[in-house]
């Protein structure tokens, strides 16, 4: 018996839905006013009762007035405008095609500044409906409602289907006058300065995507033996792990939509490649480097506005970096006393530098929101602090010296424009 009273109601309610042709999503000012425009004069609907359902459909609305747009009843073009819309009204027809091309009718509809037209046309069984602003000369939306002499009834209908929305502030006549003045968004001034703070997550590592495995598996696939032997130590990749997250916080600042500066820090763990084979290491517990990252980029970007609510940065960035490696190391608990490999193991420089190349792209909703996405090449090498003596004995063995990997990241991101 629940069943069928549910299917009952489900077919009651989808007999008396509004059927919507087409809505292009018409700014609905609080506090609207609502001119009701019909034929014949006979509106199917009271505009006091109107003014109720919107109301009561959407609570963000005001305090509205409606009232019957009688100087356009009276009105022969328009009259004529109107029956050749309600002629004309189909559902899959293009909104364009209903534009309003008499010149007389167009200044009409420009005339209204921020009130809404809404039309009424009754049709047998049906009422048609359109809506109209000063944006266009063409409707706004428009559909059909199932015609009910219960003009409270038809009201709640209509402002369900067609009024129920997000309003917004109605606009002063100076910014009214400035909204209609504001060239496209394509041509808009830039800000003289975009600044933007983020937080974000990436992954590194050394071999390239898309590159023969020989390139880099010398690094990869090293290990180290007795705390500091490896088959080459040009990279810090044959010491430490050279694939792993990490972890950047960030900050930026763009000129006039094209050129900025970004300052960044990234922070990853990287494991030791310990031989497990080498006996020597079962007096270990664990072995890994804290690597911190501090860097200053360049950037060359170009915003695009996508939509009202989208903007989309292409960016190309040119930095360098300072890079420290922070040692972890731990012996098991029942080691009293180090190996000697323990205590004359590898030791990193103080600090490496290095360059970073990439690209990306910035994607800002809502002037403030924004998704980060960026790849790139980085290097680290050893700093040289003086040139080498002829009187010097065997060069030392050098570690780090040209360390290159590839890394892709996302941020998240929160602008401010000035």
């Amino acid at each position: 018996m629940k069943k069928l009273l549910a299917i009952i109601m489900f077919l009651v309610a989808w007999a008396s839905a509004a059927d919507v042709y087409f809505d292009s999503r018409f700014t609905l000012w609080k506090d609207a006013t609502i001119l009701i425009w019909t034929l014949n004069g006979e509106s199917p609907i009271s505009a006091n009762e109107f003014c109720l359902s919107l109301r009561r459909f959407n609570t963000g609305i005001g305090e509205p007035k409606c009232r019957e747009l009688g100087e356009w009843e009276r009105d022969t073009i328009a009259t004529r405008y109107g029956t050749w819309l309600s002629n004309n009204l189909e559902k899959g027809l293009p909104s364009s095609y209903l534009r309003a091309r008499h010149p007389g009718m167009a200044a009409k509809i420009q005339a209204l500044e921020d009130n809404i037209v809404l039309f009424l046309a009754p049709q047998g069984k049906f009422i048609q409906v359109a809506v109209f602003d000063e944006t266009t000369q063409e409707p706004k939306a428009a559909g059909i409602v199932k015609a009910n002499t219960d003009k409270v009834a038809l009201s709640d209908e209509i402002a369900s289907a067609f009024f129920d929305k997000r309003t917004k502030r109605r606009l002063t006549k100076e910014e009214r006058l400035k909204q209609q003045t504001e060239p496209d968004d394509l041509y808009k001034e830039v800000p003289n300065l975009n600044v933007w703070a983020g937080i974000g997550i990436g992954y590194s590592q050394a071999h390239f995507p898309l590159t023969p495995d020989n390139w880099t598996s010398s690094h990869t696939r090293s290990r180290v033996k007795n705390y500091r032997a490896t088959k080459d130590s040009v990279s810090l990749w044959n010491f430490i792990d050279d694939a792993d997250p990490f972890l950047s916080l960030y900050a930026g600042i763009t000129w006039h939509g094209f050129i900025g500066v970004e300052f960044m820090y990234r922070y990853s763990n990287r494991d030791m490649k310990t031989d497990n084979s080498d006996t020597v290491y079962r007096e270990l517990d664990h072995w890994d480097f804290g690597q911190h990252d501090i860097g200053l980029n360049v950037l060359l970007s170009m915003t695009y506005p996508i939509t009202p609510w989208l903007d989309i940065t292409p960016l190309f960035f040119l930095g360098f970096q300072y890079t420290f490696y922070v040692e972890n190391i731990e012996l098991k608990s029942d080691v009293k006393k180090p190996s000697r490999s323990y205590q004359y193991r590898i030791k990193f420089e103080d600090v490496y530098k290095g360059a970073l190349l990439g690209i990306g792209g910035q994607f800002v909703f809502k002037k403030h929101y924004g998704l980060d996405l960026r790849a790139g090449i980085s290097s680290r090498g050893r700093d040289i602090y003086e040139a080498p003596s002829p009187d010097a004995g065997a060069a030392p063995t050098t570690i780090g010296k040209s360390t290159i990997d590839c890394f892709v990241s996302l941020g998240f991101e929160y602008h401010w424009t000035l």
